[in-house]
This record gives structure tokens, sequence and C-alpha cells, in this order.
């Protein structure tokens, strides 16, 4: 059994994080807005997080889960915080990977300003990965995950992986900050299967599924 916190369909997992995908380019196999909400089912264990296009940033969106994806979208810091305060949702993702547009403190400026409201930092910043999970220790509202990063970049832990991307993991999952660690696969862009199986080695993979369902309490 496990829990997936960033998917953008429907796999193996016992519940997750549905994200909504617009946009071009159009990628198979992932749901759109009104897909991904069709499926919205927190007695269910799953969460349906409604994606923001540009074209909507200033818009009231009926929905209680949003989530941002800066270098998709091209938006401002600025801009994602109006939407915050337009919409004041219970949960908010916001891609990371957004460099050299926005740095670490936009996102962690944002999570400040609206400390009631948990956020995930998803990918928690590719290369940055540093950065973020220093925002995860002092920032209480923050949770992190390491979709695509550990697959792309840390190579699942292998000898060929970046040694500081696989370090900042485990110094992650061993922290005071634990406990707001969450396990991504970026499905349906990376093998599930693989990314469960790295955090099943390392002997993992109940602890992620708890803080996945302690989060779930928090915003369902």
């Amino acid at each position: 059994m496990f829990f997936d916190s960033h998917i953008h369909n429907k796999s193996q997992e016992n519940g997750g994080f549905l994200i909504g995908l617009e946009g071009f380019p159009n990628f198979e196999n992932t749901l759109n807005n009104n897909e991904a909400l069709k499926l919205h089912n927190p007695n269910e264990k799953y969460i349906s997080f409604y994606y923001v296009t540009k074209s909507s940033i200033e818009n009231k969106i009926n929905h209680s889960y949003l989530k941002f994806h800066p270098r998709r979208e091209q938006y401002s810091p600025n801009e994602v915080i109006k939407s915050i305060l337009i919409n004041n949702p219970r949960c908010v993702i916001i891609d990371t990977l957004n460099e050299p547009f926005w740095q670490s403190y936009d996102y962690w400026r944002i999570a400040k300003i609206f400390s009631d409201i948990p956020f995930l930092f998803s990918h928690s910043g590719g290369y940055l990965i540093n950065e973020f999970i220093k925002i995860c220790h002092f920032q209480k509202n923050v949770w992190i995950d390491f979709s695509l990063t550990h697959t792309l970049l840390g190579k699942l832990g292998e000898k060929n992986g970046l040694l500081y991307v696989n370090d900042a993991i485990n110094y992650a999952l061993n922290s005071s900050f634990s406990e707001r660690v969450l396990m991504g696969s970026d499905y349906p862009f990376f093998d599930q299967n693989k990314v469960v199986e790295f955090y099943k080695n390392m002997k993992k993979l109940d602890f992620l599924n708890e803080n996945y369902l302690n989060l779930l309490g928090k915003i369902k």
C-alpha cells in the first residue's frame, strides 16, 4: 500500500494528490482540470488540485485545492499571492522548477504570508534542493516531495546520480521536519513503481504513508 502526492492520473496508488494539467504541450495520459475534479474524493483518500492557468490567475475558482505552475504559466509571485487571497484555498501546491525566473525566497515569502495554509512545494527545487529543505525546516506550513528530482537528478540513489541530491533526500527523511516529507512520483512522466521501490529500500515507505494521511486529515 502506498500514497502518491504528485500524480497526473490514477495508477497503482491507494490515494493521492491528483493534479490537473492544462495548456500546451498536451501530454498523453494526463488529466485536465475537469477530469481531475471528477475524481476528487477525500473519503477515498484522493484530493484533486485545480491547475491555475495564466488566464484564470485573477479568477475566483470554485475549488479549495489549487496548483500553481509558475514556469509553465509565466505568472509572478505577486499574481499567485493575489490568487490565494481571492480563493482562500485549503491547500496549495506550487511547482518549484522555475529557474531563473523565481528564486527560492519567492516561494518562502508566499508560505510566510499565508502561514495558516499548508503548502506542498513539489519537486523540492530540483537543483536547488538544499534551499527547499531549508525552507521546510523553518516554515512549519510547508511540505515537500522529491518528484522528478529524485528520479531525474538523483537517479533514485544510483551511483551516476547527483550525490548532493541523494544526500539531501536522506537528510530530509531523517530530519526534525521529516513528518512533512511526502512521496511523489510525477506519474505518468516517471515510473511510479521505481519510486515506490526506492523508498521501500530505504525503509521509509510506511513512514511516508503516515505523513500523507496526516496531511490529508488536515486539509480534507
